[in-house]
C-alpha cells in the first residue's frame, strides 16, 4: 500500500513538473491564435466590406435590361449578399466583429446594356482577385473554404457574363484558373 502511495505520489510529482515545464508555451499559443483570429478578422472585414459594395453597386447596372438578364443580375446579386453573409458567419465564429462599412463602387455613365454587363463583369473580376489575395493570407480554415467557394460562385458569373458580352462558348471560359484578371470581351 505505501508502495502504491509513493508511486502515486512521485507520478503527481512528475505531471506537475511537465505541466510547470510547458506553462509558458500555451500563453504563447493563445496569444498566437488570439493574433492570427484578430488579422483574419481584419481581412475578412476587408472582403465583406467590398462585397456590401458590390451589392449595393448591382441596382447601378439594372436599369434599361431585358427581363432575362435583369432576372440574371438580380440573381447574381442575392448570391453576392449570400456571401457576405458567410463572412459575417465566419467573423462571428472567430469571436469578432462583423461591421463593414460598404466599399464605394461608382459605375460612372453606363449608356448601354454592354456597358452595364462590362461593369458587372469588371466588378466580379476585381472581388474575385480580392478573396483570392485574402484566401492567401488567412489562417482560419473555414474562413479560406468559404472564400474559396463564394470565388468559384463568382467564376461562374464571369463565364455567363463573358458570353452575354459577345464571347463564343470555350472562350466563356479562357483559362483554367480565374484569377480575376481576364478582361472582359472585346465587342
Amino acid at each position: 500500500m505505501r508502495r502504491g502511495l509513493v508511486l502515486a505520489l512521485a507520478a503527481l510529482v512528475f505531471a506537475a513538473g511537465l505541466a510547470a515545464c510547458g506553462g509558458g508555451g500555451s500563453d504563447t499559443s493563445a496569444a498566437t491564435a488570439a493574433a492570427e483570429s484578430e488579422a483574419d478578422a481584419e481581412i475578412l472585414r476587408g472582403v465583406l466590406a467590398r462585397q456590401l459594395g458590390v451589392v449595393a453597386a448591382y441596382p447601378q447596372a439594372m436599369i434599361i435590361l431585358d427581363a432575362r438578364t435583369l432576372a440574371l443580375l438580380r440573381k447574381f446579386r442575392a448570391q453576392e449578399g449570400e456571401h457576405a453573409d458567410a463572412v459575417v458567419k465566419e467573423l462571428r465564429g472567430l469571436g469578432e466583429s462583423a461591421e463593414a462599412e460598404p466599399e464605394a463602387i461608382e459605375a460612372g455613365k453606363l449608356k448601354t446594356r454592354r456597358d452595364r454587363l462590362r461593369f458587372v463583369y469588371e466588378m466580379e473580376s476585381a472581388t474575385i482577385a480580392l478573396e483570392l489575395t485574402a484566401i492567401a493570407n488567412l489562417s482560419s480554415a473555414g474562413a479560406r473554404s468559404t472564400l474559396a467557394a463564394t470565388v468559384g460562385n463568382q467564376a461562374e458569373h464571369l463565364a455567363i457574363l463573358r458570353r452575354l458580352l459577345g464571347a463564343k462558348p470555350l472562350a466563356t471560359i479562357p483559362e483554367a484558373f480565374e484569377t480575376g484578371t481576364t478582361p472582359a470581351p472585346a465587342p
